[in-house]
């Protein structure tokens, strides 16, 4: 379903489970570039293949701090709302944007 922002009508509206595993990602990809960047290639070996399993490597010790960045995107970017419009700013929740059926 796609929900719109309560001032504007604007559907770019993003999640608060989005953010969180945009943030998660982007962490873990973080922790995989530096990896990948700290590698000392030998010669003779294949090129890149060092770089790839020390990225890979770097994914796991990297997830708590990744993980941490996406609990502080919930808490400081949201704070407590579950949806935030990209075009003007507004926080809301996900039930105050679903229409109410009218009562018999």
């Amino acid at each position: 379903m796609i929900r719109q922002c309560l001032i504007c009508d604007s559907k770019a509206v993003l999640t608060l489970e989005a953010a969180r595993g945009i943030a998660l990602l982007l962490g873990l990809a973080d922790g995989a570039v530096r990896g990948a960047q700290n590698t000392q290639e030998s010669p003779q070996g294949r090129p890149g293949y060092g770089s790839l399993l020390n990225g890979l490597a770097a994914i796991a010790p990297a997830y708590p701090s990744a993980l941490r960045v996406a609990d502080d995107v919930g808490k400081y970017q949201f704070s407590g709302f579950d949806c935030l419009c990209l075009r003007c700013g507004a926080l809301f929740d996900e039930e105050a944007a679903e229409p109410v059926p009218p009562a018999p």
